[in-house]
């Protein structure tokens, strides 16, 4: 009874020490989307920034191939958003659409830049933004404030809303 129970713990062992030596320390799937971070802002009394809290709710699509979709539904106390951009269209249409039937188009210009991780995990793609435009619902102005996407967490564009 040692006997076996002595070979199967050598049996658990070698299995472990196989199935660890396997892994080649690569996670593909966790950054494979270099997202478009956009905050919000209004200025104040005295012209001072600040982020805008929406007191309404906020809810941005997309515009791909004529049709719409929604990537951010009902939100509210937005101030920054993760918007995804396009791989294959150098610009990007984002509708805002604010409570009472208001609505905003931001036009993103950019170049889509293939980046190589590895071989295992292929390449990604990056985004060098190259210019905005925007209807006037709500939207006053808007900046670019780092124009190369990638998987970092600064942000990109700043939207100026109308007080």
């Amino acid at each position: 009874m040692k006997h076996k129970a002595y070979r199967a713990i050598i049996s658990f062992i070698v299995l472990g020490t196989l199935l660890i030596s396997c892994e080649n320390g690569y996670d593909c799937s966790l950054e494979n989307t270099a997202y478009n971070r956009v905050g919000i802002y209004s200025t104040g009394e005295n012209g001072i920034e600040a982020p805008y809290a929406f007191p309404e709710a906020l809810t941005v699509s997309l515009m791909v191939n004529g049709k719409d979709s929604i990537v951010i539904n009902h939100i509210e106390d937005a101030q920054l958003l993760q918007i995804p951009m396009s791989y294959t269209n150098e610009c990007d249409t984002v509708i805002f659409h604010y409570e009472g039937n208001f609505t905003d188009t931001l036009y993103m210009e950019h170049l889509n830049i293939p980046y190589y991780i590895s071989m295992e995990c292929g390449t990604v793609m990056y985004h060098k933004l190259t210019g905005l435009r925007h209807t006037n619902s709500l939207i006053d102005s808007a900046a670019i404030l780092n124009d190369y996407i990638n998987f970092d967490y600064n942000e990109n564009i700043k939207i100026y809303l109308i007080d």
